[in-house]
């Protein structure tokens, strides 16, 4: 196969001696503008005679010798070639978390209740859900020697003060809330004995309500009804294995506030009984009715809705109803239990509607 070449052939420097010598010569050959060296092949060592000949006759052989042209190296054909992309360094720029959405007025801290009733679990505002607790460091200055009101379900029971605080512990893989040790007034050591959440003094008011588990039986049958009725109309139902299963009502109880409409808030459950997977739904319920007149029906205001393995499932459960902050709004305190950890949440009545406003990071393993 005959190739074409173009560009311009570049004949080396005439040689001192009168040899001859033609054969083993060597041309640079410019091919598409690269120079590549080309030696003559196939000729003789010439007579004498003929080697004006032939040295004149360079330039008009030129081309066709160049057929004869052993490359030194062949030509590669053309292949694209995939640049390696080189990762940009990993960053050490650290996250800042979301700013908390924890209303000021409500306090520095939600204490919870711990092993006892002289424990308490510190949980700082201004780490939201966005925080990772094993990389906090928490701040409890703000907490030393103040002041707190304890609640039990609605009830304002006790008050007590900061004592000594223990910072939050890490185990392994495990992180603990800061701690708290509670000096609680003399005359309300028995009344404490039931607090289950607790908020620095003057800025958490009781909320006045009656639990199912005290209502005559007529009233609580009534009641458990009401709620069945309400969760069976509840949307996202989407779980087949728990259609037609009957609503238990787990927790219920009714507030009534003062300017607003009566509040219920009830945990119902769905339960499949197999032996080997029994598996539950478990629904927070938060509904209203208007005070006036009394007997009109609860309608749903706010719910969360969870279903899995019943060894497994996360426990959402209602800790207390507390009228929160300076515009007395108000708020359920719900605990998340996932079986390693707590994490807690305020549901709150904010200008006619219940929404969640704050969300405490998770402690646990």
């Amino acid at each position: 196969m005959t190739e074409a070449v173009t560009g311009t052939v570049q004949s080396p420097a005439r040689r001192s001696n009168t040899s001859g010598d033609v054969a083993g010569r060597t041309l640079s050959v410019s091919i598409d503008g690269a120079s590549r060296p080309c030696r003559f092949r196939g000729m003789q060592r010439l007579p004498r005679w003929t080697r004006r000949v032939v040295s004149e006759s360079i330039p008009v052989l030129i081309l066709a010798l160049t057929l004869a042209c052993e490359r030194s190296t062949p030509a590669a054909g053309k292949k694209d070639t995939a640049v390696p992309t080189v990762p940009p360094p990993d960053s050490a720029v650290v996250a800042k978390p979301e700013p908390s959405t924890w209303d000021s007025t409500a306090g520095p801290a939600l204490f919870v209740v711990g092993p006892t009733p002289t424990e308490a679990l510190v949980i700082v505002a201004r780490y939201g859900d966005s925080t990772a607790v094993d990389s906090t460091t928490f701040d409890l200055g703000r907490v030393r020697a103040i002041q707190v009101d304890l609640f039990g379900a609605g009830k304002h029971v006790a008050v007590a003060r900061v004592g000594t605080t223990v910072p939050s512990t890490r185990t392994d893989s495990c992180r603990t809330w800061p701690t708290a040790r509670l000096q609680i007034a003399s005359g309300d050591t028995t009344s404490a004995r039931g607090w289950t959440v607790g908020f620095e003094a003057g800025h958490a008011a009781e909320a006045p309500l009656d639990s199912i588990e005290g209502l005559p039986s007529a009233d609580s049958a009534q009641l458990a009804a009401d709620i069945a009725r309400i969760a069976s109309a509840l949307p996202g139902d989407t779980a087949a294995m728990f259609k037609g299963l009957p609503f238990v009502v787990n927790k219920a109880w009714r507030a009534r506030v003062p300017g607003s409409p009566d509040v219920l808030v009830a945990v119902v459950v769905r339960n499949v009984n197999q032996e080997a997977n029994p598996r539950q739904e478990r629904i927070l319920l938060i509904a209203e009715r208007d005070s006036v007149p009394s007997r009109t029906r609860y309608t749903a205001r706010y719910s969360e809705r969870v279903s899995g393995p019943e060894e497994t499932l996360e426990t959402t459960d209602p800790m207390a109803i507390v009228l929160l902050g300076t515009d007395h709004r108000p708020t359920v305190v719900v605990t998340h239990d996932t079986g390693s950890g707590f994490s807690y949440t305020l549901v709150e009545r904010v200008a006619g509607r219940w929404q969640r406003r704050w969300a405490s990071a998770y402690a646990g393993c």
